[in-house]
């Protein structure tokens, strides 16, 4: 997992970003980015088009974007599948089962060459909701854990106390997520080879 990062979207206030692990599926690349609080649907837009300036979304094919907000008793709520048909619709349908709240979600695809049917699906889902988990969502709240800077998104913190060690669902999460190389570096290769992976199995890189 990434570190978490303060930003500014200008009048709509401050947030947090944090990237999640990628994973690749025959050449394909999938990583979640993952902005909070976002309490508007303005603010919402902000940190996507925000998350949308990063080099892992500029070097991508397919930016799916969604995001659930609270405002006024009533949850508005958008997605966008931007060219992956029903991607964007299947990540805010994992929104809605986590109850996620406050946050605006970004799943990225580099594509690796090959149609992976409705398993691109899962990689979506999953990617959103790990992030989700190891940023501290709790269902219907939105997400609790406040961190300083550099603080890493495998361990938690209570204010004023100190950290917490991670939960034995967060070291699941990070012992699944093994390093193997950086992401423009496997996109770079399966462009420049022009072949898929042989065996086509997923792995997780970060």
């Amino acid at each position: 997992m990434q570190a978490n990062q303060h930003r500014s979207i200008g009048i709509h206030g401050n947030i947090s970003v944090a990237r999640g692990d990628s994973l690749e599926d025959c050449g394909s690349i999938f990583t979640a980015q993952l902005a909070w609080p976002v309490k508007s649907e303005a603010a919402a837009e902000a940190a996507i088009a925000l998350m949308k300036q990063e080099r892992v979304s500029t070097n991508a094919d397919h930016n799916m974007t969604a995001y659930r907000v609270v405002s006024a008793k009533r949850v508005l709520k958008a997605y966008d599948d931007d060219g992956e048909a029903h991607g964007g619709q299947r990540l805010a349908g994992c929104l809605v089962r986590e109850k996620a709240v406050n946050c605006a979600v970004v799943v990225s695809r580099v594509w690796g060459g090959q149609n992976l049917g409705k398993r691109r699906f899962e990689h979506i889902v999953e990617r959103a909701r790990t992030l989700l988990l190891a940023a501290g969502h709790r269902p219907g709240e939105g997400i609790q854990h406040a961190w300083g800077v550099g603080q890493s998104l495998g361990s938690r913190e209570v204010l004023g106390g100190a950290p917490l060690p991670p939960s034995k669902r967060a070291r699941a999460d990070m012992d699944e997520h093994v390093t193997k190389r950086s992401v423009l570096a496997i996109a770079a290769e399966r462009r420049l080879l022009g072949a898929p992976s042989a065996a086509c199995s997923t792995s997780a890189s970060k």
